[in-house]
Order: C-alpha cells, then sequence, then structure tokens
C-alpha cells in the first residue's frame, strides 16, 4: 500500500454526494470544516491514488475471428495485455450544496501493449501490438454518510467513463493482416476499458477508502479516568465553501457514563478560508470533560506539610497560623495541619472574544493532625473564590492548556469548630499555596491535553487559533 497518497484518500471523501442533514441530529460540540483549498489539496492526493489505481488495470485476453477477402475466417489472439502509461491530465471539483461534490476528470490517456496471434488452418503468425487511447472522461460521485456508530461511510453512487478515441499499432510478420479489421479490435479494447476503469473505483473504494475511513476515531480513550465522543451526529454537509462534519464532541467517564444535563450551543462559523481545515471547538467539550474529572474526584485536592515548598515559610502548623489564629495554637500547640480542598460544582469554563476564563468556587476544610494517631480533628471551613485564566494551545493533533491566576483568592468562614477569626488575614498564605501547589498540579495534566480526530497518516501545520464566543477556532494546513 502506498501509505502517503492512500492516508491522503480522504481527498476521495470530497468527491461526495452527501445523504442529506442527518435526520434529529443535535448541536455539534465540534465541528470540522475542509474548505476549497484543503478541497484542492485533498484533490492532488486522490487523483495521484486513482491514477497509480487505474494504471494496475489487469485487462483479460481476448480472441475473435474475422473474414478477410479470399482468405475467409482468420482467427486472432490478444494476450499479456499490460498497461504501460495511465495520465489523468485535468481535474475538476464542483461544490453543489444540498447535493454533494462531484469530480471530473478529462482528456487522459491510456498506452497498452501486448502480444497477438493469428491462426488460418495450419499457419500461426504472431508478434507485439502497441495501443493507446485518448480523450477519456470519467466522472464519479459517492455516497458519504454515517453508519450507526457514527463513523463516516463511503460508497460510489454514480461511476461513468467514455473513450475519444483508440488507436493500434502492429507490429510483426504479416502484420498487414491484422490492420486489415483493426476497428473491430479497436472497438473490443474500448468496450474492455469502459467496464475496468469504473471497476478500478470501486474497487478502490472498497479497499482503500472504506478502510481509511475506518481509522477516523469515535471514541478515544484519554486516560485512566475519561475518554471522548468523535461520532458524527449527522452526515457530512457540502456548502457553497466546502465540506463540514459535525462531531458529538463529548466526554465521558469509562466507571460511569450519566447524560449530560446541558446542551451544546450552536457554534456559528466565522467565514474563513485561508487555510485547507478548521476546527471549531465548542466550550461543551471542555465542560464535559470538567464535569467527568469533577465527578470522578480529579479535582480534589490534599494538600500536607510535605507537598509545600521548603522555601515557603509558612508551613501547615499550628505554630505558623498561631499569629492569624491565636486560639490554634492554644487549643492544638505543636501539630501539623491538612487541607482538603474540592469545588462545590464542575467548574465551566466561559469562552468570550479573546478569552477564557473560569470562576470555581472551592471549599477548603481544615483539619489538625493528631499526634501519634491516625485520627484528625476538623477544625474550620472555608469557601474560597477566583477568576482564572485559561491559555489553550495545539500541538501534534493535540489541544491542551493551562491556567494562570486572573484575581486572588477570596476567602469567606463557612464553619468553625474553634470560634470566629479574620480570614482575610489567611488569604495570601492560600494564595501562596495555590500558586505552587493546585496550579502546578493542574497544569501538568492540562498539559497532556486530547486529541483531535484525525484519520490515520494526517499531520497539522500552519496553526492559527482564535477565540471566539462559546467556541475556539483552530485553522490549519494539512502535511
Amino acid at each position: 500500500m502506498m501509505a502517503r497518497p492512500y492516508c491522503m484518500a480522504v481527498a476521495l471523501i470530497l468527491l461526495a454526494e452527501v445523504s442529506g442533514p442527518g435526520e434529529g441530529s443535535s448541536n455539534p460540540g465540534f465541528v470540522a470544516r475542509i474548505t476549497r483549498k484543503g478541497l484542492k489539496y485533498a484533490r492532488q492526493y486522490g487523483v495521484a491514488t486513482l491514477r497509480k489505481e487505474l494504471s494496475t488495470i489487469k485487462l483479460p485476453d481476448f480472441s475473435g475471428s474475422s473474414k478477410v477477402g479470399w482468405m475467409g475466417s482468420v482467427s486472432y489472439e490478444f494476450k499479456s495485455l499490460r498497461i504501460r502509461r495511465f495520465k489523468l491530465r485535468n481535474s475538476d471539483l464542483s461544490l453543489r450544496p444540498g447535493q454533494g461534490v462531484r469530480a471530473s476528470l478529462s482528456n487522459n490517456y491510456v498506452s497498452v501493449s501486448g502480444n497477438w496471434k493469428v491462426i488460418k488452418s495450419f499457419v500461426t503468425l504472431q508478434g507485439t501490438f502497441d495501443l493507446s487511447a485518448d480523450s477519456i472522461s470519467i466522472s464519479i460521485s459517492l455516497n458519504l454518510g454515517k453508519d450507526q456508530s457514527g463513523r463516516p461511510t463511503a460508497s460510489v453512487a454514480h461511476c461513468s467513463n467514455s473513450i475519444g478515441r483508440v488507436s493500434i499499432h502492429i507490429s510483426g510478420t504479416l502484420s498487414w493482416l491484422l490492420n486489415l479489421f483493426h476497428e473491430r479490435i479497436e472497438n473490443n479494447f474500448k468496450h474492455i476499458l469502459n467496464q475496468k476503469i469504473c471497476e478500478m473505483v470501486r474497487k478502490s473504494t472498497t479497499s482503500h477508502l472504506e478502510p481509511y475511513l475506518r481509522t477516523l476515531p469515535v471514541t478515544l480513550m484519554i486516560d485512566q479516568v475519561a475518554g471522548i465522543d468523535y461520532s458524527l451526529v449527522g452526515a457530512p454537509q457540502v456548502t457553497s465553501k466546502g465540506l463540514d462534519m459535525a462531531f458529538k464532541g463529548e466526554f465521558f467517564g469509562l466507571s460511569q457514563h450519566s447524560p449530560v444535563p446541558f446542551e451544546p450551543l450552536p457554534i456559528r462559523l466565522p467565514q474563513k478560508h485561508d487555510q485547507m481545515i478548521y476546527f471549531a471547538v465548542s466550550d461543551y467539550v471542555f465542560n464535559t470533560a470538567s464535569r467527568v474529572y469533577h465527578q470522578a474526584g480529579h479535582m480534589n485536592f490534599t494538600i500536607q506539610n510535605e507537598h509545600i515548598p521548603l522555601d515557603i515559610p509558612i508551613r501547615l502548623h499550628t505554630k505558623s497560623f498561631g499569629a492569624v489564629i491565636p486560639q490554634l495554637a492554644r487549643l492544638y500547640p505543636n501539630m501539623e495541619l491538612e487541607l482538603e480542598m474540592s469545588p462545590e460544582s464542575a467548574p465551566f469554563l466561559m469562552f468570550t472574544p479573546g478569552n477564557v476564563t473560569l470562576m470555581p468556587v472551592m471549599n477548603i476544610q481544615v483539619f489538625a493532625l493528631l499526634p501519634n494517631s491516625s485520627d484528625r480533628k476538623p477544625l474550620f471551613q472555608l469557601r474560597a473564590r477566583t477568576n482564572i485564566s485559561a491559555t489553550i494551545n495545539v500541538s501534534s493533533g493535540r489541544i491542551a492548556g493551562s491556567l494562570t491566576p486572573g484575581s486572588k483568592l477570596k476567602l469567606e468562614l463557612t464553619h468553625s469548630n474553634i470560634s470566629f477569626f479574620n480570614v482575610e488575614l489567611m488569604e495570601s498564605t492560600f494564595n501562596y499555596y495555590a500558586s505552587y501547589i493546585i496550579y502546578p498540579s493542574l497544569n501538568a495534566k492540562l498539559e497532556e491535553g486530547f486529541p483531535l480526530p484525525l484519520p490515520r497518516g494526517i499531520y497539522l501545520n500552519s496553526l492559527k487559533l482564535q477565540i471566539y464566543k462559546n467556541f475556539l477556532l483552530l485553522g490549519a494546513n494539512i502535511d
């Protein structure tokens, strides 16, 4: 198999007569748009792939007989037929919104060589021949839809071809004999080629395009906690600007797969056509991820003294907090403290033009670790609010991110077993802990990112990322 051309056999997807919009389809969380520029690039590889396939057509031997003047009936055979060259000269794609994309290949050329034999009574003559067929036109359309699993499907909806002119040059002893009925021989070749060209198109679709489409991921496992659903929510749609494919784009938990209680908002793609492909990633994708990891408890943190960098002077110890909470050192002298932090709900990202932010609300419980015991004493509970800025980037076909503080933590005392105290005096300490422990831990996970739904062998370059209301738009060219 020719790796690179067949990896780009996605070009044949674009020769598609699309089956109408998906019935009952909901808003997608993720949309991929292939522009005219992308179609043109893909077409080049599709044509190269088709040319190589057509060059492998196996032409059958054929025989017949014809009356030749005073000689009477003469039998002939043509064997060892081999295509020496198949040249596809002109190709064109026409976008037909609501109907599909159709490919037309015109002014094509093929040359064939082989051996001939003439038998008359007890006399056998033989030699070689060269044949050329010119002005070959091919028209191809595919039906492109989706199967029950949400994976794209393709089948040949229409294939037709015509051959304008066939000429044959026969060499060998008494080759003039065959030239007497060359028209019949040329018509035989034309009939064979007409059958074989569309036969090879259908074979190529079945043996290469369909398996290649199956490399487009429907679900991807992210880690031991979550996966992402990239099934199509409707059949691909042709517009005047290109081809749109709508994916579910939903994270799901591996241990529990409950329905998401919110819907993705409509994605209104801007009119951008400078790059080959655009990916619109809704905030729905990120917020279903947040929901899954929150439900799995992977946003909960336990902080002990051993987690605090040595250069931070304020340790988790009743002595360190004694200046802020004097009664703490008296009630629990010389004891270490432990913090448990968890969000009240899954924090959701908010996309506004040029910015991605979130405003989590965290519950913080503080415990005293009793000496010579595994027990701990609950001391007080805080609620923390903050604004966070998110930076999103894409590399190697993966979307990743990082978080930075957008504002300082604001604390509120919600419960205390050691009487009231001024929580504002603790805010700087907890902001230290957040900056040096919480953010690095979250960013290490976010750097891993999640993959885009790319079929095998597709690599992106010249990436450009823009943030719009409710979604981010990634433009790229294809390697």
